[in-house]
């Protein structure tokens, strides 16, 4: 298995445990906004980047036309905000939002972490 197998759920804190993939899905569900007791922001890449089609294919089990479908459901019934959207698409700029406040969480392929990542969760791809 490469390093581009897999995917880790991260955080820049150090106030969060390793979590289960049933809270993993929990929260890129948006069916919880508290980890921990805290209240987390999650971020997501663009609509077009690869990372997201895959991260969410391998953990969801769902393509990106579905989960888009599924937060635009929860945003209009007002019962969660899809994650934010990092711009660029590059690791730069999601460690830059997730210094910004303590308890943001990201995703991204562990061989682009940054050295001071918190791993709460690694997402294996599963080979055909």
């Amino acid at each position: 298995m490469s390093a581009t197998d897999l995917y880790a759920v991260f955080t820049l804190s150090s106030d969060f445990e390793p979590l289960t993939k049933s809270k993993v899905i929990m929260l890129f569900r948006g069916k919880t906004k508290y980890l921990q007791g805290k209240k987390i922001e999650l971020s997501d890449w663009p609509q077009n980047n690869n990372i997201r089609h895959e991260f969410y294919q391998e953990l969801l089990g769902k393509d990106l036309a579905q989960m888009n479908a599924y937060w635009a459901r929860l945003s209009f019934s007002g019962k969660a905000r899809p994650p934010k959207e990092i711009d660029n698409g590059s690791v730069e700029s999601l460690v830059e939002w997730l210094a910004v406040k303590r308890f943001r969480i990201g995703y991204a392929p562990i061989d682009l972490l940054p050295a001071n990542a918190n791993v709460l969760y690694i997402v294996k791809k599963e080979k055909p």
